[in-house]
């Protein structure tokens, strides 16, 4: 890896291991909810949409041309599963939207930019495969930066099929890493760091670039570091005049922020599912 010394400020806001020790049992929260809605049967399991081992894919199916949250599993690039997202089915499939999780190969395996192009495949199958009308593309913290570059990447072309972009926790600005422990497995560059920066790639889109709606959320009792990269860019994504809906919800921190969406009745939960829904609906 690029030798980069580690800043104990930067560790603190970033690795999050150490602070969180109870995160394992949050996840394993999750995976229970998650493996008996897999156990019910019904579903699209392990679609195979890429090369990589893990270039699988889980479709849940609310029903031919559904719209689709496209949601992308967190982790730091490096650690979980997509199968760790299945819990949000639920909710999902109650709402008439179809739930697409999308699994990556992992670093160091992998750059990160490769797993950029797992996901811009990913998606291309789900367009090819399911051809919905809207696709939201969702994500947790290094997924939410995954789902910003897919959501630039359309911002850039000028349009297709993504009708919105949530990021939970989203990692936004990927330098800082590189002067934390987590690089050790990201092996970043400066050059790298910068281009698989959503922020950065938001202030470069040219003038006149369309945004679609953007839902950022972050835990209220997560470390400024987090807080301020979902506010840093939803504030650039409104300074681009794309519409910017923010969410803090209070005594979540960035492993129970997830939480919520078993419940389809959670304010969070309704404000992702809403921007799946056509506004003519």
């Amino acid at each position: 890896m690029p030798h980069t010394l580690i800043d104990p400020a930067l560790e603190a806001e970033y690795a999050l291991r150490r602070r969180h020790p109870e995160r394992e049992s949050v996840y394993d929260g999750h995976r229970r909810l998650g493996a008996a809605l897999r156990a019910a049967g019904g579903w699209r399991l392990d679609q195979r949409y890429g090369p990589g081992p893990r270039c699988l894919l889980d479709v849940f199916p609310a029903g031919e041309g559904a719209p689709v949250l496209f949601f992308i599993h967190g982790g730091y690039w490096r650690a979980l599963d997509k199968s760790d997202v299945s819990f949000i089915a639920g909710p999902c499939l109650a709402a008439g939207v179809t739930l697409v999780a999308p699994g990556y190969d992992l670093v160091p395996g992998v750059r990160v930019a490769d797993i950029v192009d797992e996901m811009r495949l990913a998606l291309r199958w789900v367009v090819d495969n399911l051809a919905p009308s809207r696709i939201v593309v969702a994500g947790h913290s290094a997924g939410g930066q995954l789902a910003a570059m897919l959501a630039l990447d359309q911002a850039e072309r000028g349009d297709g099929p993504i009708c919105a972009l949530s990021g939970l926790s989203g990692v936004y600005d990927l330098r800082p890493l590189r002067h934390t422990s987590i690089n050790a497995d990201l092996g970043l560059s400066a050059p790298e760091a910068a281009a698989m920066s959503p922020l950065l790639r938001l202030g470069d889109l040219p003038p006149g670039a369309r945004l679609m709606p953007l839902l950022a959320a972050v835990g209220g009792e997560e470390t400024d570091g987090f807080k301020r990269w979902s506010r840093d860019f939803a504030e650039l994504w409104a300074a681009r005049c794309g519409a910017v809906e923010h969410m803090e919800p209070p005594r979540r921190n960035h492993f129970t922020l997830l939480d919520p969406l078993a419940d389809g009745n959670d304010p969070l939960t309704r404000a992702i599912l809403a921007l799946a829904r056509s506004p003519e609906a």
